[in-house]
Protein backbone atom coordinates (compact mmCIF):
# COMPACT_ATOMS: atom_id res chain seq x y z
CA UNK A 1 0.00 0.00 0.00
CA UNK A 2 2.93 2.26 1.21
CA UNK A 3 6.16 2.60 -0.03
CA UNK A 4 8.73 2.90 2.30
CA UNK A 5 9.21 6.53 3.17
CA UNK A 6 5.36 7.23 3.43
CA UNK A 7 5.04 4.05 5.66
CA UNK A 8 8.02 5.99 7.50
CA UNK A 9 6.13 8.67 7.48
CA UNK A 10 2.77 7.47 8.69
CA UNK A 11 4.58 5.63 11.82
CA UNK A 12 5.92 8.76 12.92
CA UNK A 13 2.29 10.57 12.29
CA UNK A 14 0.82 7.50 14.28
CA UNK A 15 2.86 7.51 16.94
CA UNK A 16 2.70 10.81 17.78
CA UNK A 17 -1.03 11.08 17.96
CA UNK A 18 -1.30 7.95 19.54
CA UNK A 19 1.24 9.98 22.25
CA UNK A 20 -1.36 12.53 22.09
CA UNK A 21 -4.44 10.59 22.84
CA UNK A 22 -2.66 8.34 25.86
CA UNK A 23 -1.38 11.52 27.25
CA UNK A 24 -4.57 13.40 27.10
CA UNK A 25 -7.09 10.76 28.21
CA UNK A 26 -4.75 8.73 30.06
CA UNK A 27 -5.91 5.37 29.75
CA UNK A 28 -4.85 2.23 31.67
CA UNK A 29 -2.97 0.26 29.55
CA UNK A 30 -2.53 -3.52 30.05
CA UNK A 31 -0.18 -5.12 26.91
CA UNK A 32 -0.70 -8.61 26.35
CA UNK A 33 2.06 -9.87 24.66
CA UNK A 34 3.91 -13.63 23.89
CA UNK A 35 4.27 -16.40 21.69
CA UNK A 36 1.19 -18.03 23.33
CA UNK A 37 -1.97 -17.49 22.41
CA UNK A 38 -2.88 -14.01 23.07
CA UNK A 39 -5.90 -13.66 21.64
CA UNK A 40 -7.37 -15.97 23.92
CA UNK A 41 -5.99 -13.68 27.32
CA UNK A 42 -7.08 -10.51 25.50
CA UNK A 43 -10.13 -11.54 25.16
CA UNK A 44 -10.57 -12.78 28.78
CA UNK A 45 -9.26 -9.73 30.44
CA UNK A 46 -11.67 -7.86 28.25
CA UNK A 47 -14.35 -9.83 29.28
CA UNK A 48 -13.64 -9.33 33.05
CA UNK A 49 -13.11 -5.42 33.03
CA UNK A 50 -15.83 -4.35 30.33
CA UNK A 51 -18.82 -4.66 32.88
CA UNK A 52 -16.75 -2.15 35.11
CA UNK A 53 -14.74 0.11 32.95
CA UNK A 54 -15.15 1.96 29.61
CA UNK A 55 -12.95 -0.77 27.86
CA UNK A 56 -11.83 -1.14 24.10
CA UNK A 57 -9.25 -3.84 22.55
CA UNK A 58 -7.72 -4.21 19.59
CA UNK A 59 -9.32 -7.31 17.07
CA UNK A 60 -8.03 -9.50 14.45
CA UNK A 61 -4.64 -9.00 13.08
CA UNK A 62 -2.33 -7.81 15.77
CA UNK A 63 0.99 -8.02 14.30
CA UNK A 64 0.20 -5.33 11.39
CA UNK A 65 2.03 -2.39 11.81
CA UNK A 66 -0.70 0.44 12.06
CA UNK A 67 -3.64 -1.58 14.17
CA UNK A 68 -2.29 -0.84 17.66
CA UNK A 69 -2.37 3.08 16.78
CA UNK A 70 -5.47 2.90 15.31
CA UNK A 71 -7.18 1.07 18.48
CA UNK A 72 -5.78 3.56 20.75
CA UNK A 73 -7.23 6.26 18.60
CA UNK A 74 -10.66 4.51 18.27
CA UNK A 75 -10.80 3.98 14.52
CA UNK A 76 -13.20 1.41 13.39
CA UNK A 77 -11.15 0.44 10.11
CA UNK A 78 -7.63 -0.04 8.62
CA UNK A 79 -7.99 2.17 5.70
CA UNK A 80 -7.58 0.71 2.45
CA UNK A 81 -6.29 3.71 0.61
CA UNK A 82 -4.08 6.92 0.84
CA UNK A 83 -7.12 9.22 0.79
CA UNK A 84 -8.98 7.30 3.19
CA UNK A 85 -5.62 7.29 5.70
CA UNK A 86 -5.58 11.05 5.14
CA UNK A 87 -8.95 11.11 6.45
CA UNK A 88 -8.86 9.11 9.38
CA UNK A 89 -5.39 11.38 10.39
CA UNK A 90 -7.64 14.53 10.24
CA UNK A 91 -10.12 12.79 12.25
CA UNK A 92 -8.13 12.35 14.89
CA UNK A 93 -6.66 14.89 15.21
CA UNK A 94 -10.05 17.24 15.30
CA UNK A 95 -10.94 14.55 17.80
CA UNK A 96 -7.61 15.11 19.97
CA UNK A 97 -8.38 18.83 20.22
CA UNK A 98 -12.04 19.20 20.88
CA UNK A 99 -13.45 15.85 22.77
CA UNK A 100 -13.49 15.90 25.99
CA UNK A 101 -10.65 13.86 28.35
CA UNK A 102 -12.66 10.22 28.61
CA UNK A 103 -10.56 7.77 31.12
CA UNK A 104 -11.36 4.22 29.65
CA UNK A 105 -9.10 0.78 29.73
CA UNK A 106 -7.19 -0.48 26.82
CA UNK A 107 -6.34 -3.64 26.50
CA UNK A 108 -3.78 -4.64 23.38
CA UNK A 109 -2.31 -7.60 21.96
CA UNK A 110 1.19 -6.95 21.11
CA UNK A 111 2.19 -9.15 18.10
CA UNK A 112 5.50 -10.87 17.06
CA UNK A 113 6.59 -10.13 14.01
CA UNK A 114 9.91 -8.43 14.09
CA UNK A 115 11.98 -7.12 16.92
CA UNK A 116 11.79 -3.27 15.38
CA UNK A 117 7.84 -3.47 15.18
CA UNK A 118 7.71 -4.59 18.87
CA UNK A 119 9.76 -2.20 19.94
CA UNK A 120 7.56 0.75 18.43
CA UNK A 121 4.40 -0.58 19.85
CA UNK A 122 6.52 -0.10 22.92
CA UNK A 123 7.05 2.77 22.74
CA UNK A 124 3.57 4.03 21.73
CA UNK A 125 2.07 1.38 24.26
CA UNK A 126 3.78 2.12 28.03
CA UNK A 127 1.55 -0.24 29.88
CA UNK A 128 0.97 -0.52 33.17
CA UNK A 129 -0.53 -4.09 33.30
CA UNK A 130 1.90 -6.36 31.17
CA UNK A 131 0.89 -9.67 30.54
CA UNK A 132 3.03 -12.56 29.28
CA UNK A 133 1.64 -15.85 27.46
CA UNK A 134 4.65 -18.24 26.40
CA UNK A 135 8.35 -17.02 25.72
CA UNK A 136 8.61 -13.50 24.96
CA UNK A 137 12.29 -13.15 23.79
CA UNK A 138 11.51 -9.67 21.84
CA UNK A 139 11.44 -8.37 25.57
CA UNK A 140 14.10 -6.53 26.79
CA UNK A 141 14.91 -6.17 30.76
CA UNK A 142 14.10 -2.24 29.93
CA UNK A 143 10.66 -2.82 29.05
CA UNK A 144 8.90 -3.77 31.99
CA UNK A 145 5.47 -2.09 33.61
CA UNK A 146 4.25 -1.54 37.17
CA UNK A 147 2.64 -5.24 37.35
CA UNK A 148 3.42 -7.85 35.24
CA UNK A 149 1.17 -11.21 35.36
CA UNK A 150 2.62 -14.60 33.36
CA UNK A 151 0.04 -16.64 31.94
CA UNK A 152 1.03 -20.61 33.34
CA UNK A 153 0.89 -23.28 30.77
CA UNK A 154 -2.21 -25.51 30.54
CA UNK A 155 -4.01 -27.67 27.99
CA UNK A 156 -7.34 -26.36 28.71
CA UNK A 157 -8.33 -22.56 29.34
CA UNK A 158 -7.72 -22.38 32.96
CA UNK A 159 -4.24 -21.01 32.71
CA UNK A 160 -5.57 -17.50 30.61
CA UNK A 161 -8.79 -17.34 32.92
CA UNK A 162 -6.58 -17.34 35.64
CA UNK A 163 -4.72 -14.78 34.40
CA UNK A 164 -7.79 -12.78 33.84
CA UNK A 165 -8.63 -13.00 36.91
CA UNK A 166 -5.32 -11.29 38.72
CA UNK A 167 -5.64 -8.36 36.37
CA UNK A 168 -9.25 -8.29 37.43
CA UNK A 169 -8.45 -8.76 40.97
CA UNK A 170 -5.27 -6.23 40.79
CA UNK A 171 -8.19 -2.98 39.57
CA UNK A 172 -10.70 -3.99 42.81
CA UNK A 173 -12.96 -6.18 40.60
CA UNK A 174 -14.63 -7.89 43.11
CA UNK A 175 -14.04 -11.49 42.63
CA UNK A 176 -17.68 -12.92 42.65
CA UNK A 177 -18.14 -10.84 39.50
CA UNK A 178 -14.87 -11.94 38.06
CA UNK A 179 -16.20 -15.73 38.08
CA UNK A 180 -19.35 -14.63 36.36
CA UNK A 181 -17.19 -12.74 34.11
CA UNK A 182 -15.19 -15.69 32.88
CA UNK A 183 -17.74 -18.10 33.12
CA UNK A 184 -19.72 -16.88 29.99
CA UNK A 185 -16.76 -16.66 28.38
CA UNK A 186 -16.52 -17.29 24.87
CA UNK A 187 -13.19 -18.22 22.52
CA UNK A 188 -12.36 -15.52 20.21
CA UNK A 189 -14.26 -15.64 16.76
CA UNK A 190 -12.50 -17.48 14.08
CA UNK A 191 -11.05 -15.40 11.25
CA UNK A 192 -13.19 -17.87 8.73
CA UNK A 193 -16.69 -19.52 10.30
CA UNK A 194 -18.63 -21.74 8.19
CA UNK A 195 -22.50 -21.54 9.39
CA UNK A 196 -25.93 -22.95 8.30
CA UNK A 197 -27.81 -21.24 6.55
CA UNK A 198 -31.39 -20.40 7.34
CA UNK A 199 -32.55 -22.39 4.13
CA UNK A 200 -30.27 -25.28 4.19
CA UNK A 201 -26.97 -24.54 2.45
CA UNK A 202 -23.55 -23.08 3.51
CA UNK A 203 -22.30 -19.73 4.75
CA UNK A 204 -18.99 -19.59 5.13
CA UNK A 205 -18.28 -16.10 6.81
CA UNK A 206 -14.71 -14.65 5.82
CA UNK A 207 -15.42 -10.66 6.60
CA UNK A 208 -13.03 -8.79 8.48
CA UNK A 209 -12.87 -5.32 10.11
CA UNK A 210 -9.37 -4.68 9.94
CA UNK A 211 -8.06 -7.53 7.53
CA UNK A 212 -9.27 -10.25 5.75
CA UNK A 213 -7.93 -13.72 6.56
CA UNK A 214 -5.49 -15.86 3.89
CA UNK A 215 -6.99 -16.16 0.36
CA UNK A 216 -5.06 -19.94 0.64
CA UNK A 217 -7.38 -20.68 3.63
CA UNK A 218 -10.41 -19.80 2.20
CA UNK A 219 -9.42 -21.52 -0.62
CA UNK A 220 -8.67 -24.68 1.28
CA UNK A 221 -12.33 -24.87 3.10
CA UNK A 222 -14.45 -24.01 -0.64
CA UNK A 223 -12.29 -26.70 -2.32
CA UNK A 224 -13.25 -29.34 1.18
CA UNK A 225 -16.55 -28.56 0.43
CA UNK A 226 -19.04 -30.14 -1.79
CA UNK A 227 -21.58 -27.80 -3.76
CA UNK A 228 -21.72 -24.70 -5.57
CA UNK A 229 -19.63 -21.70 -4.97
CA UNK A 230 -20.53 -18.64 -4.71
CA UNK A 231 -18.39 -15.84 -3.43
CA UNK A 232 -19.89 -12.06 -2.34
CA UNK A 233 -18.40 -9.23 -1.72
CA UNK A 234 -18.94 -5.42 -1.00
CA UNK A 235 -18.70 -4.56 -4.80
CA UNK A 236 -21.34 -7.68 -5.21
CA UNK A 237 -24.10 -5.34 -3.63
CA UNK A 238 -27.10 -5.34 -3.68
CA UNK A 239 -26.96 -8.89 -4.02
CA UNK A 240 -29.93 -10.55 -5.54
CA UNK A 241 -29.09 -13.50 -3.31
CA UNK A 242 -32.25 -14.28 -1.04
CA UNK A 243 -31.30 -17.70 0.51
CA UNK A 244 -29.05 -20.09 -0.01
CA UNK A 245 -30.23 -23.96 -0.45
CA UNK A 246 -28.98 -27.26 0.08
CA UNK A 247 -26.22 -27.80 -2.08
CA UNK A 248 -24.80 -24.37 -2.57
CA UNK A 249 -22.16 -22.75 -0.71
CA UNK A 250 -21.95 -18.76 -0.10
CA UNK A 251 -18.72 -17.01 0.92
CA UNK A 252 -18.70 -13.84 2.07
CA UNK A 253 -15.86 -11.59 1.80
CA UNK A 254 -14.86 -7.92 2.56
CA UNK A 255 -15.84 -5.66 5.24
CA UNK A 256 -17.74 -6.95 8.11
CA UNK A 257 -19.64 -3.81 8.77
CA UNK A 258 -20.77 -3.51 4.51
CA UNK A 259 -21.76 -7.41 4.80
CA UNK A 260 -23.34 -7.83 7.70
CA UNK A 261 -27.01 -7.11 6.70
CA UNK A 262 -26.61 -10.08 3.93
CA UNK A 263 -24.69 -12.22 7.08
CA UNK A 264 -27.82 -11.81 8.94
CA UNK A 265 -30.04 -12.12 6.11
CA UNK A 266 -28.26 -15.77 5.04
CA UNK A 267 -27.94 -17.07 8.63
CA UNK A 268 -29.39 -18.42 11.58
CA UNK A 269 -27.22 -16.98 14.27
CA UNK A 270 -24.34 -15.27 12.40
CA UNK A 271 -23.09 -13.96 15.92
CA UNK A 272 -22.05 -17.02 17.45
Amino acid sequence: MFRKPLRRILRLILFALSRWALNKHEPTVIAVIGEGKTGIVREAIYGVLKNHFPTRRNLETPDAEFVLPLTILGAKEYPPTILRWFTTVTKSIGQLLFLPKHKHFLVLEIGYTRKEVFDYFWKITQPEVLVICGNAPYLSKTQTAPKTVKVKDSKDLSGYLEAASKVGKAFGIPLKDVKKALANFTLPKARIRILPARDGGIVIDATYQYFPPKEEALDEILEALPGKKIILSPKDLPSTIQEVRDGEVVALTGSSKKMWSILLQLTRKPWT
